[in-house]
């Protein structure tokens, strides 16, 4: 056991060591600076750019972020942190540094309501950015509202998409694992079981339950409590109800999900089916983990695949994961570089003082937002009642310890009308269409 986590470290240092040859002719400007330089269609900088330390006043901003036995959502907040720091060796802001603060939360609405409070009342942080929780969109969506806050963050539930004052750069496990069940049934599976945590599951199940009605394929949902003790009983009722040929889909970060696999290698019932997931495990490491599942495998990948040749988003990540992060390349590190660029875009078009309601005001404003991570460009859009810019997606699978993309962009299913809204006001209000 001791020399296979030691070989997974080793892979993942290498990995690193592979990326920041691949991305370093690309992310440093003149002076070997990553993120400075002049933005280009082909080049992304952090901030302006300039190589130089912003030395003025700072620029406070915060995050609220899930950590709880089973699952380690603070990954986001340490890519935003990291982006951040890259802004603030490229000038800042106008020459002002931004203070990014993290606080973590375990699933307490008292205390996710009093890290609310303190971020905007004792903390006095001009803005919210990089928010991942089962359960902290839930709690204070309507003091983020009453306070004029808009949050940039990463969506778990269905609060996250159905408010008016938080927006995400993914699209939540709802989404994705329809977008999964898309790909298993176009894959030809009749039966679909799908385990996901349980404070999620009716929500984050919920879409493939309709989809499978719509398709005349048959659902059964498997509410799982995590930490997993006994993933070879569940996945056993999973494998029982749909049989072989048909879909497994698993809803689990990469603090859990391996429970399930490695069950099913032990059970020998990897290539006896179809296996779905949502986003989180499209990650170099659980490739490298887990070749048993090469070939196997209909990933939903809400982003780009992460390689340096997708565009100059990806390869600046992949430097500022490099120097100023321990954070392996994964999909969290790409929610939580948007979200930093997306909040970073907005700062840098304020006129005049930066103030919570100058900054907020034109987070709203962001439309059309292009990035090489997403289908489509990105936008907040003025006074919308809810928010699901991130609607379109990829499918993906492993081969040869790295991710490859199985299939290319689709649209998510319009299970719920609040997606069939959401693609009117895009094209009536032209929020992304890359033109405006």
């Amino acid at each position: 056991m001791r020399s296979r986590k030691l070989g997974g470290a080793l892979a993942a240092v290498s990995l690193l060591a592979l990326l920041v040859v691949a991305v370093v002719a690309t992310s440093a400007g003149a002076a070997g600076g990553v993120g400075s330089g002049t933005p280009s269609a082909t080049k992304s900088v952090c901030g302006m750019g300039t190589g130089k330390k912003a030395t003025g006043a700072p620029i406070k901003f915060g995050s609220i972020n899930m950590l709880i036995p089973g699952v380690d959502f603070t990954t986001m907040s340490k890519v935003v942190d990291g982006y951040f720091k890259c802004v603030n060796d490229n000038g800042g802001i106008h020459g002002r540094p931004i203070t990014y603060i993290q606080y973590t939360e375990n699933l307490d609405p008292a205390l996710e309501a009093s890290l609310a409070r303190k971020l905007v009342e004792s903390d006095k942080v001009v803005g919210i950015v990089g928010n991942t929780s089962f359960a902290e969109c839930g709690t204070n969506w309507r003091y983020y509202k009453s306070k004029g806050y808009v949050v940039l963050g990463a969506g778990v539930q269905a609060e996250c998409y159905s408010t008016p004052n938080i927006v995400e750069s993914n699209m939540g496990p709802r989404y994705s694992n329809v977008g999964a069940a898309q790909a298993l049934i176009r894959a030809g599976v009749k039966k679909i079981a799908i385990a996901s945590p349980e404070a999620i599951s009716a929500y984050a199940d919920g879409g493939v339950a309709d989809l499978g009605k719509q398709n005349g394929v048959a659902v059964k949902i498997f509410p799982t409590h995590v930490p997993v003790t006994d993933a070879s009983s569940q996945l056993l009722q999973m494998y029982q109800f749909v049989g072989d040929g048909n879909g497994i889909m698993l809803d689990f970060t990469p603090d859990t999900a391996p429970a399930f696999m490695k069950a099913a290698i032990q059970m020998g019932i990897v290539d006896k089916v179809k296996w779905g997931s949502s986003t989180p495990i499209a990650n170099t490491l659980m490739a490298q983990q887990f070749p048993q599942f090469d070939g196997h495998l209909w990933i939903n990948q809400e982003f780009s695949n992460i390689d340096p040749k997708v565009g100059p988003d990806t390869r600046l990540m992949l430097a500022i994961l490099a120097k100023y992060t321990k954070v392996v390349p994964q999909a969290f590190a790409q929610m939580g570089y948007m979200d930093a660029k997306f909040a970073t875009q907005a700062l840098l078009s304020v006129k005049g003082p930066i103030t919570a309601k100058s900054y907020n005001a034109a987070v709203r404003r962001l439309k059309n937002v292009k990035t090489d991570m997403l289908c489509k460009p990105w936008y907040v859009g003025n006074q919308l009642p809810y928010h699901i810019p991130n609607n379109t997606d990829i499918t993906v699978d492993y081969k040869n310890g790295k991710i490859i993309v199985k299939e290319k962009c689709f649209n998510i299913a319009n299970v719920d009308p609040q997606l069939a809204q959401t693609r009117i006001w895009e094209k009536k209000y032209n929020l992304n269409t890359g033109t405006g």
